[in-house]
């Protein structure tokens, strides 16, 4: 598709091109001498003619500069040409002139910069350079070689990938000139929009021959690479041949142990603080993406000790091969064992890589958008956590690379164990024996675990087979039930018959039924005797119709339950006596819900269907929350409605962005010490079922709004009037104090009444 597109986008413009040229053509009053992209009959008649005009530029201005080879000459000759542009772009008056002057000044940088590329080239040195070959080489510096091949095939990758890019960036250049060529030709001579034009293309043309000389120059650093590659492989391959393997240190593998035991407990650790539980807010959640962050860190690094490990065992085994006479003397149970065991711990290193990058890749390409939605006071604390987010992502991306490098290694050793194993195990006829042996062996335990007694019954042992028998009779008994609940769905669709309880409580009875007979049929199987079965149907006849009502009952009622699903597991329901909690059980005899204190109560199933029962998410996951709250008289009614709604919007639990259930404030009515409201909000499921922790939560945020804006919260008050008497009065003995009921209060002369009173 994109090789398509370019081949289009350059046929129109070089048809542009062409009716360009028949345009200008067909209105040159010159000779076609004068044509500016007259590529064949342009003359040099003196030194000033050397320099390209601006007013009638050639196609080709750029080949006489492309051709010197002296950089000195090259200096001069093309600062004689930006000299002769920056004075046309002196001439010109007005604000475009600095705008022409700075591209005027990129294009002497451009010259610069191609002059370094071109006549400045410098040898790479980066690139590690060839080995001299050694008499012998130990573990370590064969391993050596391996990074130096990692290392090379790193950097040639990443050439490639510059090569291409710089290959987009030379078509997308060029098809830039091809367009600036038509916009010269349809340009008024001498105008300020040709001189622009004219710019552009110089400034194109110089970014275009700078490309070309990076194309060049990362060429040649590819196949210097290449060939760095080929060599280290023959190195490499050489080096096998000369290695002489060693045990591996004690002391090394000993810090490996004790590593491997910090490691542990730190992941002991992280694990800990994920279990917890985490604030449900943008820094409580940034904090554990920066603690799973940590974790992956953490398990790169412990696979990768892992690895060593794996490695210094391969490597001892190898030293003990090594030691003797012939590698075919090696214990092949071992080395396979080895084998499986390096196998596994790449294994598991390359899985944990996997989910690592993941997890590292998901982070740098998450956008902070809870930035944007926090108050001044948090967003600080955000961005920190938020850059040190991307840190740890960045970490984890190197420890990747390390632990690639880790598995690098354990490959080159597993291999050598490899080669041991092949060479052992040559020939058709030991292959043979091996696969009849392991089939052999296979059959042997599968017989001796099919007759080994499981269990008894009745002092009946029984085996495995007779198991069997049972699962494949009720998986079959299962299928028939689906087969006639399948019948049962064709029929209400061929006849139009929508929620027939009729139809569903026959095919639930049929489902039953069903599954019944397979187990008596299966239990048959197992050899056991079921002539007891009339009996006991007897009997259980004759108890329904003494002490079972109860049960039978329990037992209707709970399929009731089931096939009308008013109740189902997960509900919150409460009962009549006030009794909430959550249904965790529907047995055919009862019901358990358990509570918000963890008490499981057992229900009759004959009580729910007969008393009145509150199901909270019957059909909607959510719930309104009433809390009833009262100001002093004299607050601005419109300020406690702000606090209410701030205090609700502050609560996790409250439902937001949901049409016709945003927070309300009601005024309900104008008490005797306050007036009083009603907060109104909805809450989200998983709120729904603690409701004494949401009234306290809300209650808790509503009080904190309230102190906030200074809003009080009166407390019942009463006035006590008292008829104060003169001294001077007369019979002010007799007069007595009255309250504001009315009532008369003893006075101090009064002797009628007690002193207890």
């Amino acid at each position: 598709m994109n090789t398509f597109k370019i081949v289009f986008q350059r046929l129109i413009v070089t048809l542009a091109l062409l009716l360009s040229l028949v345009i200008a053509v067909t209105n040159s009053h010159a000779a076609s001498s004068n044509d500016p992209l007259n590529l064949l009959n342009q003359e040099k008649d003196s030194e000033e003619d050397t320099v390209p005009s601006f007013k009638d530029m050639s196609n080709r201005w750029w080949n006489q500069y492309q051709e010197i080879e002296d950089p000195k000459k090259f200096e001069s000759e093309f600062a004689k040409f930006v000299d002769k542009l920056e004075k046309a772009v002196t001439e010109v008056e007005g604000e475009e002139r600095s705008e022409l002057l700075e591209r005027v000044a990129i294009i002497r940088n451009l010259a610069q910069e191609y002059k370094k590329l071109r006549y400045q080239k410098k040898e790479s040195s980066d690139i590690p350079g060839e080995l001299v070959l050694k008499e012998t080489y130990s573990v370590e510096e064969y391993l050596e070689i391996n990074q130096l091949i990692q290392q090379v095939e790193y950097l040639l990758s990443q050439t490639q990938d510059e090569t291409s890019r710089v290959r987009e960036s030379i078509e997308q250049t060029s098809e830039t000139i091809d367009v600036l060529k038509v916009s010269y030709l349809n340009s008024v001579t001498g105008s300020i929009e040709q001189l622009g034009v004219v710019l552009n293309w110089v400034n194109s043309q110089l970014s275009k021959v700078i490309e070309e000389e990076l194309l060049k120059n990362h060429e040649a650093r590819e196949d210097k690479l290449n060939q760095e590659l080929l060599s280290l492989s023959e190195t490499l391959g050489s080096a096998k041949q000369r290695l002489a393997i060693e045990p591996y240190p004690e002391g090394a593998r000993k810090e490996l142990i004790a590593e491997k035991d910090e490691l542990d407990d730190d992941l002991k650790q992280l694990n800990l603080k994920l279990s917890r539980d985490i604030s449900e807010t943008s820094i409580g959640f940034t904090s554990y993406e920066i603690l799973k962050l940590d974790l992956a860190l953490t398990l790169l690094a412990y696979n990768e000790v892992l690895l060593k490990l794996e490695r210094a065992n391969d490597q001892e085994k190898l030293a003990k091969i090594a030691a003797l006479e012939s590698p075919k003397d090696a214990d092949l149970d071992e080395v396979k064992l080895a084998i499986a065991d390096s196998e596994e711990a790449i294994r598991l290193a390359e899985a944990e890589i996997v989910k690592a990058e993941t997890l590292a890749r998901d982070t740098l390409l998450s956008s902070d958008i809870a930035l944007r939605q926090q108050s001044t006071k948090d967003i600080k604390k955000l961005q920190k956590l938020s850059d040190q987010r991307r840190q740890k992502a960045q970490h984890i991306l190197r420890a990747i690379s390390d632990v690639r490098a880790t598995i690098s290694d354990n490959q080159l050793i597993l291999a050598m164990l490899t080669d041991i194993e092949d060479k052992q195990q040559t020939g058709l006829n030991k292959t043979w024996d091996s696969v009849k042996e392991f089939t052999a062996d296979a059959w042997d335990t599968t017989v001796q675990f099919a007759n080994k007694p499981l269990f008894s019954i009745n002092e009946r042992p029984i085996t495995l087979l007779p198991l069997i028998q049972l699962c494949f009779i009720i998986l079959v008994g299962y299928l028939v039930s689906k087969l006639v609940s399948f019948i049962v769905y064709r029929f209400e669709k061929r006849h139009k018959i929508k929620n027939s309880s009729g139809l569903y409580l026959l095919h639930r009875l049929i489902h039953y039924l069903i599954i019944f007979i397979a187990a008596v049929a299966g239990f048959s199987a197992l050899g056991l005797n079921l002539s007891n079965l009339t009996l006991i149907a007897g009997a259980l006849s004759v108890g329904i119709g003494f002490g079972l009502q109860n049960l039978v009952s329990n037992f209707v009622s709970g399929l009731t339950i089931m096939f009308e699903k008013t109740l189902k597991v997960g509900d919150y329901i409460e009962l009549e006596d006030g009794t909430t909690g959550q249904v965790k059980e529907i047995k055919t005899r009862s019901t358990r819900i358990n509570t918000n204190d963890n008490i499981d109560v057992i229900i009759p199933n004959s009580y729910m269907v007969t008393n009145i029962v509150t199901n909270w998410t019957l059909k909607e996951s959510t719930r309104r929350v009433k809390i009833p709250f009262g100001v002093a008289y004299g607050t601005d009614k419109d300020i406690v409605k702000k606090a209410a709604l701030e205090a609700a919007t502050n609560v996790q639990y409250t439902l937001r962005n949901v049409p016709g259930k945003e927070p309300e404030v009601w005024l309900t009515e104008f008490g005797d010490n306050s007036i009083n409201f009603l907060l109104l909000v909805w809450v989200a499921h998983f709120g729904v079922r603690r409701p004494t922790r949401i009234k306290s939560i809300y209650m808790w945020e509503l009080d904190t709004a309230l102190k906030k804006y200074g809003i009080d919260i009166p407390f019942p008050q009463r006035d006590v009037h008292l008829n104060i008497v003169k001294d001077g009065d007369k019979d002010s003995s007799s007069l007595p104090l009255q309250s504001i009921t009315g009532e008369s209060l003893p006075t101090k002369n009064d002797n009628s009444k007690s002193k207890d009173d």
